[in-house]
Parts: C-alpha cells; structure tokens; sequence
C-alpha cells in the first residue's frame, strides 16, 4: 500500500509493504527529508525542472538549486514550481 500527500504547501508519501502489514498494520514507512533544520516527514511542495523538462529536483533540494542558480543567473532555461497543488486541482488532475 502507498499513499501520496501532495499538499498546498509540503508533501510527503508513506507505503508499507504487504508481508510487513500482514505482521504488523501499524508498520509504516515514510521518507525523511533532510533540510537546514534537521529532519521532516514532508517537503516543500517545489519541483524543478531541467531544461528538457526532466525532473532536476523536488521539495527542499529543488529550493536550494534554483536559488543557486539564480544566484549565478543560470535559472532562466530552468522551470520552477512553487506550492503548485490548486494549479493541478484547477486543471482537474485531482479527479484522477
């Protein structure tokens, strides 16, 4: 099982296999996001975007790199999506 949070402001997942639910239902994993402050079960709802349109990077690690590519003027064949979650419910991705 996996569930996915893409939030207004961070987003996170959480899945757990089925062998380890069958044992125990409140075995969960969740990915810990390392940031300046220490350690999160969710990140910033922030992707960015190479050029080609491939996934650079997402949550805080996205944050970073655009702002150190804006810092040495680099950004701006680069695509950067900030709390993009309504953006997708008005284009209808959230009756998916």
């Amino acid at each position: 099982m996996a569930a996915i949070d893409i939030g207004t402001t961070f987003s996170g997942y959480a899945f757990s296999f089925r062998h380890e639910y069958l044992a125990d239902h409140l075995r969960i994993s969740t990915n810990l996001w390392p940031h300046n402050n220490g350690m999160s079960m969710k990140a910033p709802t922030s992707i960015l975007l190479n050029p080609d349109g491939s996934v650079k990077a997402f949550g805080y690690e996205a944050i970073k790199h655009y702002g150190d590519l804006a810092e040495y003027d680099q950004h701006k064949d680069h695509y950067f999506f900030n709390k993009f979650k309504m953006n997708l419910y008005q284009q209808g991705v959230s009756q998916l």
